[in-house]
């Protein structure tokens, strides 16, 4: 795939919503002082020799798309990784000045970036809200150092205490925290715990998410050999409910699966991806949809920073590019877009509207998917919405083995859904 070819494509109805309008930058960091057992992103360790030629690849990246972005607007922007908190702040000035020269980037975007909390310091925190930097995601998982442990995480629990003080110091009014429930051995006492003493701290956004065993992690080989039995799905659905009341309580809305915000404060950019709107990924193993497209980038940073060499410098002797970062790709038809759209929206608690989707693929939802809407919530489709995830436990997560599935799998629903193409990966699951 060419450059031109990018911008010469004419996007059909149904690829994208504001396709000339907003847009999701992505932008991967990939390294890691030590990966986690239970991780299985695309993050490395021991790759400290590479990070002087990633921060200029991506950049150039930056540069190879935008004459493709142009007409766009960048309403958010999303460090992940890996640990992007490890970025030095003169690679990250150069990133942020990277997307202020080549993009047009909204007043009032969003800037988040995911941080463990070993890797904060005061002046690294100053230093970010100074680039623009306006929304923290910081890793926390739990609150008791034996389960960190286990999580392989190198922070304690009043390490977590002690970065939240120093972000609102710095001047961080938005700030999400990642949790773990259903881990190895859990019970939901010790789940209450870990919510309660985070509850504490006043974040505007928790993310809490099922532990789930995945394929060739150091974990997943654990368990395999009898080392550790597997987590109890019916655990994680006795801690789901309850958090879900709890969290409620405190005056959380619950607006995805996941997810739960203070009012006005739900991650703008995980929205993009579950609303099936336009994004844009940077960085190695990074994913997008856009310009009526499912893109993968190259996994391994090595390769990464190589092909963007490459690619770069052919662009300045030829002015033509291969892209040659991009290691996959597909035009999706109409009945793959529909299908994205339902299955991503479906996570959120608002659903999918029935008059948006009909404006936007030409056909209604009963029509598009017939008998597949058994399973839905028929108010919802009386008040205008469809919606598959309620209120009550029985709509979501059940007693039994089989339906607590979702508990255990909410990130394996995305990685599902991705099986058609590149285009949906793990990653919109981060908040």
């Amino acid at each position: 795939m060419t450059l031109e070819q990018i911008e010469a494509y004419s996007p059909s109805t149904g690829s994208g919503r504001a396709e000339k309008g907003a847009l999701a930058l992505y932008l991967h960091i990939p390294f890691c002082t030590a990966k986690c057992g239970y991780c299985d992103f695309n993050s490395y360790e021991g790759l400290d020799h590479l990070v002087p030629d990633y921060t200029p690849a991506l950049i150039r990246e930056l540069e190879l798309w935008a004459p493709a972005a142009r007409g766009h607007r960048v309403d958010t922007v999303f460090f992940g990784g890996g640990t992007p908190s490890l970025t030095s702040l003169d690679d990250l000035r150069a990133i942020t000045d990277g997307i202020r020269r080549h993009y047009e980037v909204a007043p009032d975007a969003e800037w988040t970036l995911e941080a463990n909390p070993t890797e904060l310091t005061a002046g690294h925190l100053h230093g970010m809200r100074a680039l623009g930097i306006n929304r923290l995601s910081m890793g926390v998982q739990s609150m008791h150092p034996d389960e960190l442990a286990l999580l392989e995480r190198a922070h304690t629990p009043e390490r977590v205490e002690e970065a939240v003080r120093e972000a609102r110091a710095a001047g961080f009014d938005n700030l999400n925290l990642d949790l773990i429930f259903g881990l190895i051995r859990h019970t939901l006492g010790r789940w209450q715990e870990t919510l309660e003493r985070v509850l504490a701290l006043e974040p505007e956004h928790l993310s809490c998410y099922a532990l789930t065993v995945e394929p060739a992690t150091a974990l997943y080989y654990q368990v395999q050999k009898g080392l550790l039995p597997e987590p109890d799905p019916d655990v994680a659905a006795d801690q789901y409910e309850w958090t879900r009341e709890r969290l409620a309580a405190a005056g959380y809305e619950q607006y995805e699966i996941s997810n739960w915000a203070k009012p006005g404060r739900a991650c703008r950019h995980n929205l993009v991806y579950w609303r099936a709107e336009p994004y844009l990924g940077l960085g190695a193993g990074a994913h997008s949809f856009f310009i009526g497209r499912r893109l993968a980038n190259v996994d391994a940073p090595n390769r990464y920073v190589e092909a963007i060499t490459a690619s770069y410098e052919q662009r300045q002797a030829t002015g033509k590019s291969t892209m040659g970062q991009v290691a996959g790709g597909e035009v999706p038809d109409e009945t793959t877009l529909r299908a994205d759209a339902m299955i991503l929206g479906l996570r959120l608690l608002e659903g999918v509207s029935t008059a948006e989707f009909a404006e936007r693929f030409g056909i209604r939802i009963d029509d598009a998917f017939g008998p597949a809407m058994s399973g839905t919530r028929a108010s919802g489709c009386s008040s205008g919405r469809v919606t598959g995830c309620g209120s009550r436990r029985e709509d979501c997560c059940s007693r039994t083995r089989s339906s607590s599935t979702c508990c255990r799998t909410t990130s394996r629903q995305t990685r599902e859904a991705s099986d058609g193409g590149p285009g949906l990966s793990l990653r919109p699951l981060r908040a």
